[in-house]
């Protein structure tokens, strides 16, 4: 990591503050690998469809697919269809539906709209310009699992890859008070005609409806690159270089909007959860670490706006943070 993360600290030894996190959830890693048999028998059902998985065509959520199919976990799979899919990415997708025979379905949207909103928050300075499609993707997945009637949802994320990431980099996708403000500031309208969720929504299926979220690669030992040799030979998976690639928008985002306008290189935090879950050394991250970042990707060039944080804007962070608060209280209470 570097100064652009004002959370940055060290103590007396020169560790910094992630690191030491690191190392005291270390136990807690090992021991979540324990619950995967746990876990999986809790997802299992006697409905047609065990679980609801997204796929990207990335690593993470391909693999998370081998591994429900290993553990004979009943998934519905769907991919979002906002345009942005790289070539490799639609490839992997195909051959997995056809190769494994999962049910599948491509939700479309509309995408005249769709990228009104990116150019928002493009034009708002705001550094996290993917919230409009990690948001969409959001909705499109509580609205997924009611249709389909199922109760726990699968994610690639984890830990191995993914545990550090500064805050300040970013601000929260939930948020649909911050999405609409941006939208009507910059679009000059009301939001319509898009899938989304707010806070009461969210609420209702999360603790209503107890649609539970399962991140299934934190109970793996999982490591990216032997993953990536098994979606291979088993799946004719193509690969697409860096974390995230398999979206076009995304790679732009992450190799030339955050480097160029905040000084952003998101494959420090990557490398890092790598190094922490001893996926690479850091002789290794510092090498990669020194190729240039490029793409051949061109969005958006009016960029110069003044930088921004999601402060600047209408949000709803208080109330966010309020239930966040209280649903944890909760879970504590209920476990004494």
């Amino acid at each position: 990591m570097d100064q652009t993360d004002p959370d940055l600290t060290f103590n007396k030894h020169g560790v910094c503050n992630y690191c030491q996190d690191a190392f005291a959830k270390a136990n807690d890693r090992r021991a979540e690998r324990l619950e995967r048999p746990w876990i999986i028998h809790q997802a299992k059902t006697n409905k047609k469809y065990d679980v609801l998985l997204g796929l990207s065509g990335g690593v993470d959520s391909s693999y998370t697919l081998h591994c429900l199919l290993e553990s004979k976990l009943r998934p519905y799979t769907f991919s979002l269809d906002n345009d942005e899919n790289t070539p490799e990415a639609n490839h992997n997708i195909k051959n997995l539906v056809q190769k494994t025979g999962v049910d599948h379905e491509v939700v479309k949207i509309d995408l005249g709209k769709y990228h009104e909103l990116q150019k928002a928050f493009v034009l708002s300075g705001v550094s996290n310009i993917e919230i409009p499609t990690d948001h969409i993707l959001m909705a499109v997945t509580y609205r997924m699992a009611k249709k389909k009637k199922i109760r726990t949802v699968v994610g690639g994320g984890n830990w191995q890859t993914e545990s550090i990431m500064p805050k300040a980099w970013g601000y929260e996708p939930k948020d649909l008070t911050h999405i609409k403000a941006i939208y009507k500031r910059f679009i000059g309208k009301r939001l319509k005609g898009l899938p989304t969720i707010s806070l009461p929504g969210y609420i209702w299926n999360r603790f209503v409806r107890r649609i539970k979220i399962v991140n299934l690669l934190d109970y793996y030992d999982y490591n990216r690159r032997d993953a990536i040799q098994t979606l291979v030979e088993r799946y004719d998976f193509k690969p697409y270089g860096e974390k995230h690639g398999e979206s076009k928008f995304t790679k732009w985002f992450q190799d030339y909007y955050l480097p160029v306008k905040f000084g952003y290189d998101k494959r420090k935090p990557h490398l890092s959860s790598m190094i922490h879950s001893g996926q690479i050394t850091r002789d290794e991250a510092l090498e990669e670490l020194a190729q240039p970042l490029k793409t051949k990707e061109k969005y958006y060039s009016y960029i110069k706006s003044p930088n921004k944080t999601y402060k600047d804007y209408p949000n709803s962070e208080y109330w966010w943070n309020l239930a966040s608060k209280i649903w944890q209280r909760s879970a504590v209470l209920r476990r004494h």
